[in-house]
C-alpha cells in the first residue's frame, strides 16, 4: 500500500469512516457474523489492524531495500506471502522486434545474489524504464542455497541478450536466464538456462 493510500485510510479510519472504506474493510467478513458497529471502536480497531499489517510487512521486507519514499513514483511495490512484488507504471514500448525472442511463451528472467537483495532491487528500477516488464519479485528471506533470487518477468524472451550483459557480473550478481512459467510448473529447465548456469 503507497503512503498516500495509507494516509487516506488512516485519514478516514479516524475521522470520518465513508461507506466505501466501510465497505473496504467488511466486504470479506462471514456472512453469518454481525457486521461491526459504525462506530468509534471500529475505526480504532481497523486502523490497528491495518498499521499492524503495514509493520509486519516492513518487518519481512529485507533491510537492504530502500524505503517506499525512495522509490521512483513510477514504481509500486508491496510485500505478501513471503515475497517482494514490483509493479511498473513507465509505459515503456519494446525497443526489439518479437523476431529477437527464442522463448515466446510467459516466463522471466533470473538472478542470483549472494550479498544483499538491494543488488536485485537496482536491477528492477534500471530494467523498468528501459522495457516493458509485467512485474518483479524477491523473496523477503533467503532460500536454501542462501542466495537472493529476482524474477522479472516478461511475455518472451527478446532481451535475453541485453540483460545479460547489463546485469551479470558475478560473483555479485548472478544472471541465470530466462525460464518461462510453464517450466516452473512442471520443474524443467531449458537449455539456454542449464548453460546460463555453467557461465558463472
Amino acid at each position: 500500500m503507497s503512503d498516500s493510500r495509507l494516509e487516506q485510510l488512516r485519514e478516514s479510519l479516524t475521522s470520518d469512516l465513508t461507506d466505501d472504506v466501510f465497505e473496504e474493510l467488511t466486504h470479506f467478513a462471514p456472512p453469518d457474523e454481525d457486521t461491526p458497529p459504525r462506530d468509534g471502536t471500529f475505526r480504532e480497531t481497523a486502523l490497528e489492524y491495518v498499521e499492524a499489517c503495514i509493520q509486519y510487512r516492513e518487518e519481512i521486507r529485507p533491510d537492504s531495500l530502500r524505503s517506499l519514499a525512495e522509490l521512483p513514483d513510477e514504481v509500486d511495490r508491496t510485500t505478501t506471502d513471503g515475497w517482494v512484488y514490483y509493479f511498473s507504471n513507465h509505459g515503456v514500448e519494446h525497443s526489439r522486434p518479437i523476431d529477437d525472442a527464442n522463448e515466446t511463451k510467459d516466463g522471466k528472467y533470473l538472478f542470483f545474489t549472494p550479498t544483499e537483495a538491494q543488488n536485485l532491487e537496482d536491477i528492477v528500477l534500471d530494467e523498468f524504464p528501459r522495457r516493458p516488464y509485467s512485474s518483479a519479485k524477491l523473496p523477503t528471506k533467503l532460500g536454501k542455497k542462501e542466495d537472493w533470487v529476482l524474477c522479472l518477468y516478461q511475455e518472451d524472451n527478446r532481451y535475453w541478450y541485453d540483460v545479460r550483459e547489463a546485469h551479470h557480473n558475478p560473483p555479485d550478481v548472478r544472471f541465470r536466464g530466462y525460464k518461462t512459467n510453464e517450466e516452473t510448473r512442471q520443474g524443467e529447465y531449458s537449455d539456454r538456462f542449464d548453460q546460463s548456469r555453467s557461465d558463472e
